[in-house]
């Protein structure tokens, strides 16, 4: 299972592949980007908020309140 999340919306998706794309509530289509597999470990992010449970720091991109996430470990 892997984490997506929206970079337009912040809609965040555990899934085992990339969700549709329709339907997105900031207009058009989602921007998926991968954040990598689900895990056990909580990680948020200092400028958006989200939260993802994964083994290892997400990736950066992808940010929806800026253009790169800053992870910090919970």
């Amino acid at each position: 299972m892997k984490n997506f999340q929206c970079k337009k919306c912040g809609t965040l998706v555990q899934s085992n592949s990339t969700p549709t794309s329709s339907g997105c509530p900031s207009g058009g289509f989602h921007s998926w980007v991968n954040l990598g597999e689900t895990g056990s470990k909580n990680f948020q992010c200092k400028k958006c908020g989200t939260l993802v449970r994964s083994n290892n720091t997400p990736p950066s991109s992808g940010c929806p309140s800026e253009n790169f996430h800053s992870w910090v470990k919970l």
